[in-house]
């Protein structure tokens, strides 16, 4: 199983639930409403179902979350939107925005990130938009791996001996040859047959990760700031705002 999954699992007792897009900077609402969501009979084989729903992924536009980390202290919370068709991103947390357009990165801070080296190490970036060209994609970041938001929903899709739990919940392992026990996941699928929500279950020695998937469909645009608001700093750490960047 790819590096990903071993530094990312999810625990299934996480909080259940979308978080919001409140106080993000793009214009992912702007434009018409969604289309009413129409119910999709799921197929009865719940590696059918997965499979069905995974090859949805990537379709369409989409809002999701993301929770990284396990208990009240360690938990980092953010959300975003995804462009399907040019795979920008733009993900918003805790005093951070960042935005991924093509191969640039733009990061604006608006308070000390939460995994800096020392107090002040980014007051001269403080609200502004820094810029810096996108790493090579690796196994071992969430955010800048291949396929971001939708690579975790394509791996858990692949659960070994899946068992529905409910209408639209399934529950199976991973395969992990790092680890003693392969780490039980869950997949949630919408009522079109789409990921609402995957997780993996945390052991003793990684983190927790869950992402949720929402707002199929709706109008997304993701822009570059203005030039004038923008700064080169090639020292700026993508990983202090967070594991999610690591």
């Amino acid at each position: 199983m790819h590096d990903r999954l071993r530094r990312f699992t999810v625990g299934t007792v996480l909080l259940v639930g979308a978080l919001t897009l409140t106080g993000c900077t793009s214009d992912s609402d702007a434009g018409g409403q969604p289309a009413p969501m129409v119910s999709s009979p799921l197929p009865a084989d719940p590696v059918a179902a997965l499979a069905q729903a995974a090859s949805r992924l990537g379709t369409e536009t989409a809002r999701f979350s993301v929770i990284f980390g396990r208990g009240e202290k360690s938990e980092q919370r953010a959300s975003g939107t995804v462009d399907p068709v040019t795979g920008d991103w733009e993900l918003v947390g805790d005093a951070y925005v960042v935005r991924r357009i093509g191969n640039d990165l733009y990061a604006k801070v608006t308070g000390e990130p939460q995994l800096s080296h020392y107090a002040g190490q980014y007051l001269d970036d403080l609200g502004k938009w820094v810029h810096q060209p996108a790493p090579t994609a690796t196994g071992s970041s969430l955010a800048f791996g291949k396929d971001f938001p939708w690579a975790q929903a394509r791996d858990v899709s692949g659960m070994a001996a899946p068992t529905r739990t409910a209408d639209r919940i399934f529950r199976g392992t991973l395969k992990d040859e790092h680890v003693p026990v392969d780490p039980v996941c869950t997949a949630e699928l919408d009522l079109a047959g789409r990921f609402s929500r995957v997780s993996t279950a945390a052991d003793a020695d990684e983190p927790s990760i869950m992402l949720t998937f929402s707002g199929y469909g709706q109008p997304v645009q993701i822009t570059a700031p203005p030039a004038d608001q923008m700064i080169e700093d090639h020292l700026f750490n993508f990983a202090n705002l967070g594991s999610i960047f690591a």
